[in-house]
């Protein structure tokens, strides 16, 4: 009778290095998915507030509560939203009707000065 060489189980060392190598790439790439994730998400918040910052200085705008000087003048103001620190700058631009200003409106982080939103809108002055 012949003895055959006795098999061994489980995995060589190299194989297990291997896997290693491939489970740490993998988890590299969804750890730096997620941060950038996070960013983003972050970053669509700011840029959230600031719309509706801007949108709340043209309805105060609108309904009289902020006075905008004459075209081409601009209006300048800080405010707080949700515990952030914003600018709003309003220009004043003249339209062919001398009834009608348009006001463009840009919303700044206060602290990296990074300008979040634009928006324009129109005013009738009767």
């Amino acid at each position: 009778m012949a003895v055959s060489p006795k098999k061994t189980e489980g995995f060589t060392l190299i194989e297990v290095l291997v896997a290693l190598a491939i489970l740490s790439i993998a988890l590299t790439a969804i750890i730096k998915s997620t941060s950038q994730n996070i960013k983003d998400t972050l970053y669509l918040q700011n840029k959230t507030i600031a719309m509706w910052t801007g949108t709340n200085m043209l309805n105060e705008i609108r309904a009289g509560i902020l006075i905008v000087p004459a075209a081409p003048d601009h209006l300048e103001t800080e405010t707080e939203s949700l515990g952030q620190q914003w600018i709003c700058k309003a220009n004043v631009i003249a339209t062919p009707n001398p009834k009608i200003k348009e006001i463009n409106v840009d919303v700044y982080e206060k602290v990296s000065q990074r300008k979040l939103a634009h928006l324009v809108s129109y005013v009738y002055n009767a």
